[in-house]
This record gives structure tokens, C-alpha cells and sequence, in this order.
């Protein structure tokens, strides 16, 4: 092959890549949009066998600061941010969804977090229109994560906040862990149909979220309030209907697990003290008023307080005691 016809060929090869690049799109894009395409096609490829595949759901908590170390999490810095996060999640949607850690990896700290899978544990929940199939999951978890997503977008935009009102305790307390420990975090959800999306928490944000405690004050607060009535259903899934004598049926929330520690019964009389949180509706239109449990007024007015076990790994419940006066003598 001589000099000159390689040379032809490659002019011919050439011409060729010049007029593909002129119908190309020169815009430089970003991470989320260069990860989504790749992982699109490359299930793509994968449901030409199996045309019911799906990549697998996971959100992505990228910690960085002095205190997010190199793949490590001191549990310090992991309990302070991963309840509030978990807070907002469930406090933008109308359903379960519980986030579960799977992994942790370098860079410098990324925590890897899936949505749990929740199944009916009875034929009752079946009827009662829930869904526990994974697709159903899926698009819950989806929901929940993009409302959230939206809610940081707004805050760093420092936008009026109104429409998310219900998530604004949960973005404070997520602040002020991280005001704690000198520390940022994005947050990367990969879903299941390929897409990529980002959302940060960065010092613009933070700052607007610090002003807002001023401004609406009464948004961060927690309403506690007291409830007794007849215990008339109780579902595993973390529910519990009380009936007052003369109002009506309040539906009352537990943290993961929680349930299963109360000693109630069905028709057993109790008094408790819940707290009062908004969220939003599966939609996101409109803002609803739930209750969670707290802890039970016993027949002293001692109240007694139930921890999920993961958390406070106590033997028997705390009890808030009255002070004790000069003089007299503390009894078991």
C-alpha cells in the first residue's frame, strides 16, 4: 500500500467524522446527563433477552469535610444525618418508604442507600389497596426521592418555599448536622429506568435554611399533643387506629419496627402522646396532618418512651421521673 493511497483513505475517513460532528450536538454536558444515556443503553441492551430487566434503584450520599474520612462513617456522623433524611423522604409522600444502608465507599465518603422492599404481611393489607410488588415499590420510592430532590433544589435557588413546607424541619435538622461536622453532601438517585439526577446541599442553601428558622419559626416546631381512645386495628406495616370517644378515628404512625414493641391488644384503652406532622400527598398537591407515636402517659402520668432497639439499644423503656425534692429519698 503506498504513502498516498493511505492518505486518500484517510482524507476520505476524515470527511466522513468532519459532517457526523457537524449534526452533533457540541454543547458540553453534565455528569448526570453522560451517566444517564450510558446507563439507558446499556439496559437497552440487556431487554433484548429479557424485556422485563431494570437496573437496580439507589440513592447516593456523598459526604465531604474533614469529618467525612476516606470510605468511612463514624457513628456519630451517621446518626445525626441519616434520620433526617429519612424524616424527608417520608415526609414527601403518602406511603412507606424506608431507606436502608447497603454500602459505603471512598470519595470522599458516599453512602449507598436503597429503598427496603415492603410486602403485605397479611391478605387484609392486600385488600386494603396496598401493592407489594417491586414495581410498585419502585415508583414510590421515585416519588418520594424526586419531592425531595426538588425541595434542596428549591432551598439552594432560595425560592419561596411554601409548596414544601412539611419537609422544612427535616431540612433543618439535616443542616444542622452538617453545620455540626463541617460538612456538605449531594445526593445522586440512580433509577431504575436509567435516569440520573442530582441535587446538593451546599452553603447557599444552608444559609437560606438558617434564615428561614427565622422568618418561620412555626414551621420548624413540632406539635406534641395527647390522645386516648380504643386501640380498634394495629398493621405491621407501622400503623395503629385509635378511636376517641367522641371523635373520630385518628391513624397513628411508628417508626420502622416500633410497632412490635407495644404490649397493646385490640380494645385495649390507652393514652398517648404523639406528635403532629405535615407531609405531602402522593401527588404533592396538597398537605395532610399525621400523627406518630411517641410514648404512652401511664396511670402516674409517668410516660413512657419506646426507641426502634436499632437505635437505643435499651433492655427496658425510659421513664421521665419527677425531680426529686431536698431531702427525700430516690425509690426504685
Amino acid at each position: 500500500m503506498t504513502t498516498s493511497w493511505r492518505r486518500r483513505v484517510l482524507e476520505s475517513h476524515r470527511a466522513d467524522l468532519d459532517q457526523w460532528l457537524e449534526h452533533e450536538d457540541s454543547a458540553e454536558q453534565d455528569e448526570d446527563t453522560v451517566d444517564s444515556e450510558q446507563r439507558a443503553e446499556w439496559l437497552s441492551s440487556v431487554q433484548r433477552w429479557d424485556p422485563k430487566a431494570r437496573l437496580r434503584e439507589e440513592l447516593t450520599i456523598r459526604l465531604t469535610g474533614d469529618e467525612a474520612g476516606r470510605g468511612g462513617l463514624r457513628f456519630s456522623v451517621g446518626n445525626a444525618l441519616l434520620k433526617p433524611l429519612q424524616d424527608g423522604v417520608t415526609a414527601s409522600t403518602d406511603e412507606d418508604v424506608e431507606l436502608e444502608l447497603v454500602g459505603i465507599s471512598s470519595g470522599s465518603t458516599v453512602l449507598h442507600v436503597r429503598p427496603a422492599t415492603r410486602k403485605a404481611h397479611s391478605e387484609e393489607e392486600l385488600t386494603d389497596g396496598g401493592d407489594p410488588t417491586e414495581d410498585n415499590n419502585a415508583e414510590v420510592a421515585e416519588q418520594a426521592i424526586s419531592v425531595l430532590f426538588d425541595a434542596v433544589k428549591t432551598v439552594e435557588a432560595r425560592e419561596d418555599v411554601t409548596e414544601w413546607t412539611p419537609m422544612l424541619s427535616s431540612l433543618s435538622k439535616l443542616v444542622s448536622a452538617l453545620d455540626r461536622f463541617d460538612l456538605a453532601v449531594q445526593l445522586r438517585w440512580f433509577s431504575g429506568d436509567g435516569s440520573v439526577h442530582s441535587s446538593a446541599l451546599t452553603e447557599t442553601g444552608k444559609q437560606y435554611v438558617r434564615e428561614l428558622r427565622k422568618t418561620h419559626a412555626e414551621a420548624f416546631a413540632r406539635v406534641r399533643r395527647n390522645i386516648s381512645g380504643r386501640v380498634t386495628e394495629m398493621k405491621l406495616s407501622g400503623v395503629a387506629v385509635i378511636k376517641p370517644p367522641s371523635s373520630p378515628a385518628v391513624a397513628l404512625k411508628f417508626e420502622p419496627g416500633q410497632i412490635t414493641e407495644v404490649p397493646w391488644k385490640l380494645g385495649d384503652d390507652v393514652h398517648l402522646v404523639v406528635e403532629e406532622r405535615r407531609r405531602l400527598t402522593r401527588d404533592g398537591g396538597r398537605t395532610v396532618t399525621e400523627y406518630v407515636f411517641l410514648g404512652t402517659h401511664g396511670d402516674n402520668d409517668e410516660m413512657e418512651l419506646f426507641y426502634p432497639q436499632d437505635v437505643f439499644p435499651l433492655d427496658a423503656p425510659i421513664r421521665l421521673r419527677r425531680e426529686i425534692e431536698p431531702g427525700e429519698q430516690e425509690t426504685e
